[in-house]
């Protein structure tokens, strides 16, 4: 299966980034998606979704950039 570079997963062993939207730092990503400009994202405090067994989450749209952490 190939992957694509403008999708950047938090567990996808690429290593530590940065996450922009619009500019602005976001942190706790679980993943985004630079070519469609969409970042999901945990905020905290972290809590549960009350219909769902899993972590509320929040979708973020714009420009979208990545910076690896070295």
């Amino acid at each position: 299966m190939a992957r694509s570079e403008s999708f950047h997963h938090y567990n996808d062993g690429r290593g530590l980034r940065n996450v922009y939207v619009n500019g602005n730092k976001v942190d706790f990503v679980i993943w985004c998606d630079t070519a469609r400009g969409i970042a999901v994202f945990a905020p905290r405090p972290f809590r549960a979704n009350r219909t769902r067994d899993e972590v509320y989450t929040r979708r973020l749209r714009g420009s979208v950039t990545v910076e690896n952490i070295q």
